[in-house]
């Protein structure tokens, strides 16, 4: 009687081993399923961050353009005879605003996906180009009238001059 005892304790103490290594094998599944879980929230808040600073970035740049737009253009129409130096910079300006929107745009799609939310308006960014070639054409178009094109292009290129004055600030992050 006393070798079953034994032998049962033993089959018992093994079982025992057994529910434990189970219930040790479950609780440690479960704390690497929470650590995944609290990594993946992690990493949305992070980018969800990142792009919200973007966001304000490009905001800045584009209005940055609108600005330097119309400082030079008011310039323009103190210095200039013509009037149509100034309406000629004005609509080059102002392609030149939307193409940096568009350009902003293009870059915060960037490495996204067709699921991801910030991809929204993503087809501006891509049609950036399109109002380059609408300030030639409507130039073109209306040379005969008065429009010029040397101004018309300063114009545009006034984005630049905010992309610049962005690069040389300083962000405290």
């Amino acid at each position: 009687m006393m070798g079953t005892t034994n032998a049962d304790d033993a089959m018992e103490e093994e079982g025992g081993d057994a529910k434990k290594n189970i219930r040790d094998e479950i609780f440690w599944a479960k704390q690497r399923a929470l650590a995944a879980e609290m990594a993946a929230k992690s990493d949305a808040g992070v980018k969800a961050e990142q792009q919200s600073k973007f966001a304000q970035r490009r905001l800045a740049l584009t209005s940055d353009t609108f600005y330097f737009s119309i400082l030079i253009g008011s310039l323009l129409w103190l210095v200039s005879p013509n009037p149509f130096v100034t309406i000629s910079y004005l609509f080059g300006a102002l392609s030149g605003t939307a193409y940096s929107y568009g350009l902003g745009k293009y870059v915060e799609s960037i490495g996204g996906s067709i699921d991801d939310e910030g991809v929204e308006g993503a087809g501006i960014g891509q049609a950036r180009f399109a109002f380059l070639i609408l300030l030639f054409v409507v130039v073109g178009k209306f040379r005969s009238q008065g429009l010029l094109e040397i101004p018309s292009i300063m114009g545009f290129f006034t984005y630049q001059l905010a992309s610049l004055s962005q690069g040389l600030r300083e962000i405290d992050d």
